[in-house]
């Protein structure tokens, strides 16, 4: 019994020995957590990337009159690539600014290719927020709270104003939930507000069979740009920020 004992305490002993003088110092825990933060938000930023172009393929197929065709491939090079290298202009002036973007693609006046000023106007925004000019990013210190905070405020904003906003003839800026018998319904409502059920059935889309009066919205948009808000919220919890929820009344103007 005493020789078990004290080859008990010999174990004993051995293993405080051994964790004591192999347990890290704070600075060195400090910087591990630095660095699997940053992984983290790298992993966001690569899938952002690829959501940004998800959403620019959506909108481009639903409105196709939005955008400049000669410069898709220019626009999904720039975002594969993390780049920066060209801007947009309107009036003749060149816009290097992403609110300036995001204004003008929500502008009611009529914007010719807007769809291209909203993806830039993220993507720039994007850029900025994961610090893409510096490209070996180590530790979680490397990106700023505030930035990544205005990202995912604005993203919020731009999820409500895709699917409400009109412009000045009281057009949806951009198609994206609503169904095609839904846009032309809306149309001759406008010219017949007597517009009656008979004539509901004749809609095309409807009388053609593309369609049917109990399909679902198109929910694909909104699944997107909450999986986008997600990402950068998922950035700021693991720099320690609370993801914050906009309140209506926010959701008007981007920032």
């Amino acid at each position: 019994m005493a020789v078990r004992n004290l080859l008990q305490l010999f174990l004993v002993g051995g293993l405080l020995l051994l964790f004591s003088g192999c347990l890290p110092k704070q600075d060195d825990v400090k910087t591990a957590f630095q660095s699997n933060a940053a992984a983290i938000i790298k992993k966001d930023q690569k899938r952002l990337q690829k959501l940004i172009i998800k959403l620019k393929t959506k909108l481009d197929k639903r409105n196709p009159n939005s955008f400049d065709g000669q410069l898709n491939a220019k626009i999904y090079t720039l975002i594969n690539g993390g780049q920066n290298s060209f801007y947009l202009t309107y009036k003749k002036e060149e816009l290097k600014e992403y609110k300036t973007y995001l204004d003008l693609a929500f502008s009611k006046e009529k914007i010719k290719y807007r769809t291209d000023y909203l993806i830039l106007g993220i993507y720039y925004q994007f850029y900025e927020a994961y610090n893409l000019q510096n490209k070996h990013k180590v530790f979680a210190m490397e990106y700023d709270k505030e930035k990544l905070a205005r990202l995912h405020k604005n993203l919020q904003a731009l999820k409500w104003k895709l699917k409400t906003q009109k412009n000045l003839n009281g057009e949806y800026l951009y198609l994206t939930w609503q169904n095609n018998w839904q846009i032309e319904l809306e149309k001759k409502l406008k010219a017949n507000p007597n517009f009656n059920y008979e004539e509901i059935k004749n809609l095309k889309y409807i009388k053609e069979k593309k369609e049917s009066l109990l399909d679902h919205s198109n929910l694909s948009f909104e699944v997107t740009l909450t999986q986008m808000i997600d990402c950068v919220g998922n950035s700021l919890f693991s720099l320690g920020e609370e993801p914050k929820e906009l309140t209506v009344k926010a959701l008007f103007f981007f920032i």
